[in-house]
C-alpha cells in the first residue's frame, strides 16, 4: 500500500513536474532572407550585381520563452541576433553585438509590461507597419530614407536601443502606449540618454501609430553630450478589402549639425493571386544650415508571392533620386522564410 502511494506520488510530480517544463520551454524562432539583382544608390557608389542578405525583412534568429509567476504575471525574456546569409557572418555589420535586435528580461501582466535590457526601438516598429514593403531597410522607401546610412538615414540612432527600461500599457479600446528610456551610461549631468513615447491604436482595418523620441546617443550623432535629435512620426494604413492604403508623415530635428530632415509617404498593397502588388513612394527634404535645400525621392514597386505560409518570394524594382545626383535603379529578385 505505501509503495503503490508512493508511485502515485512520484507520478504526479512527474506530471507537475513536465507541465511546467511545456509551459516554459523556450522556441527557436528567426526569418532568412536573401535576394539577388542590381544595387544602386543615388550619390552612392556604383551599380553593382550581388547576392545580398535581407531584401523583404533583416535575417535574423531568436530564443525566447516564459515563466508563469501567477496573478497573470509572467517571467518573459528575449535574444534576438542579426545575420548575413550571403557571407554567413553574424551582424549586419562587423560592429554588430551578437544580440543586436534584442535583448532583454521583463515582466508581463494584466498592469503591462515591463522590460530592461537591449529593445527593438518603437518607432522603427511603427514606420514598419506604416509602408507595404514592411520592415525592408533596402527595398522599402520609407525606410530607406530613414533608416539607412546609404540613402541618407533622417533619423538618428539605431534601430534597436542599449541600456533601455521599457513599459507597454495594457491594451484598452485598441490602443496601446509604449515608453522607452535608453540610459546613456555616461557621466552623471551629460543627460546624455533617449526617449521614446509611442502610441499605437488597431481597430478593425485601420491602424494608426504616432511617435516623439529625442536621440542623444547611437548612429548618426555626433560625439555624446554634444548633439541631439528630436523626432515626431505619425503613419498608419487603412484596409479596404481590395486594397490597403498606407501613409506616413515624419519631422526629424537635429542639432549640432543643425539640420531638418521631413519624409512624407504614401503606398498601397493589393491582393493579386497568392501574394500581394506593393507601391510605394517616399521624399525627404533636407534643409541644413548654409547649405541649399536637398531633396531625395524614392519609388518602389513590387510583387510578393506566398509558396507557403512560412515561405515566399518576391521581385522589386526601386528607383533613387537625389538633388544634384544620378538616378539609380535597383532591381531584386529574393526568398524568404521564416522558421
Amino acid at each position: 500500500m505505501k509503495a503503490a502511494r508512493a508511485f502515485a506520488v512520484m507520478a504526479a510530480t512527474l506530471v507537475i513536474g513536465g507541465s511546467a517544463c511545456a509551459q516554459t520551454a523556450p522556441q527557436l524562432y528567426g526569418v532568412l532572407d536573401l535576394w539577388g539583382g542590381r544595387s544602386e544608390t543615388s550619390g552612392g557608389d556604383r551599380a553593382s550585381t550581388m547576392v545580398n542578405n535581407g531584401g523583404m525583412q533583416t535575417s535574423f534568429w531568436g530564443w525566447s520563452g516564459s515563466e508563469p509567476l501567477g496573478g497573470g504575471t509572467r517571467a518573459i525574456y528575449t535574444i534576438e541576433g542579426y545575420l548575413q546569409l550571403d557571407t554567413g557572418a553574424s551582424g549586419r555589420t562587423p560592429t554588430d553585438a551578437m544580440f543586436a535586435r534584442n535583448a532583454f528580461v521583463g515582466l508581463q501582466g494584466p498592469l503591462g509590461e515591463l522590460k530592461m535590457g537591449r529593445i527593438l526601438n518603437s518607432l522603427f516598429v511603427a514606420t514598419a507597419q506604416s509602408n507595404p514593403f514592411g520592415g525592408s531597410i533596402r527595398l522599402a522607401p520609407l525606410l530607406a530614407q530613414i533608416w539607412s546610412p546609404q540613402q541618407g538615414r533622417a533619423v538618428s540612432g539605431d534601430t534597436s536601443w542599449d541600456n533601455v527600461v521599457s513599459y507597454t500599457t495594457p491594451a484598452m479600446a485598441g490602443a496601446r502606449l509604449a515608453v522607452l528610456v535608453g540610459l546613456g551610461e555616461t557621466a552623471f549631468g551629460t543627460s546624455a540618454h533617449n526617449l521614446n513615447a509611442t502610441l499605437s491604436w488597431v481597430a478593425g482595418p485601420a491602424a494608426l501609430y504616432a511617435t516623439a523620441q529625442r536621440v542623444r546617443v547611437g548612429p548618426g550623432l555626433a560625439a555624446v553630450g554634444t548633439s541631439e535629435q528630436t523626432t515626431y512620426f505619425i503613419g498608419g494604413s487603412y484596409d479596404l478589402g481590395r486594397i490597403k492604403l498606407f501613409g506616413s508623415y515624419d519631422l526629424a530635428d537635429s542639432d549640432a549639425p543643425d539640420l531638418e530632415a521631413r519624409t512624407g509617404q504614401a503606398g498601397l498593397a493589393v491582393p493579386a493571386g497568392a501574394g500581394s502588388i506593393m507601391a510605394s513612394w517616399a521624399r525627404t527634404t533636407i534643409d541644413a544650415a548654409g547649405a541649399a535645400p536637398a531633396r531625395r525621392d524614392t519609388g518602389a514597386f513590387g510583387y510578393d508571392y506566398a509558396l507557403s505560409r512560412r515561405t515566399d518570394v518576391y521581385a522589386v524594382a526601386q528607383v533613387d533620386r537625389l538633388t544634384g545626383a544620378n538616378r539609380a535603379k535597383t532591381y531584386a529578385l529574393g526568398i524568404r522564410h521564416r522558421f
